[in-house]
């Protein structure tokens, strides 16, 4: 027979793990869920960066071609899920996801040029049909000393990498309050700061391949 005392305890075990359950395991399974999702996210922001950069490679190195191939390729993001996809709503879905990422890309993304630098441009630019571009044709059977300013070789300069960042927001509970106050106390940057406020994190990419048409060298 039970005594009062150990009576008194029964359940007690049961308790204990609720809370603990409450303040470390399910912050802990919320900040998995929220970093899967940030995985997804990089991973579809990584493949429109390069098909943005290839569209910059055939397009002189257009940077406003470069957004566009970017948002494009990042449609998938914003879908809708609510309803199955089908023949009869598939246009509506595409063309509303296209004009969401059209919105938020260019609210909360950042595209920066890379290579070729200023230096590059400044030792290979020639001109040629009333442009200043670094020149794409014969590569192979062009000089290969290095410009005084880049230390690049001409066919270095012809490779053309861009940078993208962009500002996705968390969507866990509690793991989103969590990550941006971490986030904010550890990371200074004034534009990062600016995705910290709007309850964003930056994930950043690179896109990198060869040109395939001459560079046009802004005026």
């Amino acid at each position: 027979m039970l005594t009062y005392a150990v009576w008194r305890m029964r359940g007690a075990a049961m308790v204990e793990f609720y809370i603990v359950a409450m303040f470390a395991l399910l912050p802990l399974c919320l900040g998995i869920l929220q970093a899967g999702l940030l995985l997804v996210e990089n991973h579809h922001i990584d493949h429109a960066a390069f098909l943005a950069a290839r569209q910059g490679a055939v397009a002189n190195g257009d940077m406003t071609q470069v957004r566009r191939a970017f948002t494009t390729a990042a449609n998938i993001l914003f879908v809708e899920s609510g309803s199955p996809l089908n023949r009869s709503n598939v246009t509506q879905r595409v063309l509303a996801a296209h004009a969401a990422a059209t919105v938020d890309v260019g609210l909360h993304a950042r595209f920066r040029l890379l290579s070729p630098n200023a230096a590059a441009q400044a030792d290979f630019a020639i001109r040629r049909g009333g442009r200043r571009v670094i020149p794409n044709d014969a590569l192979e059977h062009r000089s290969m000393l290095r410009g005084r300013q880049s230390a690049l070789t001409v066919q270095q300069a012809n490779i053309l990498r861009i940078e993208v960042s962009y500002c996705r927001p968390l969507i866990v509970p509690f793991a989103r309050g969590l990550l941006l106050g971490t986030l904010r106390w550890l990371d200074a940057d004034p534009w990062h700061q600016r995705c910290y406020a709007a309850g964003r994190v930056p994930i950043q990419s690179h896109g990198t391949v060869p040109m395939q048409s001459d560079f046009r060298v802004s005026s």
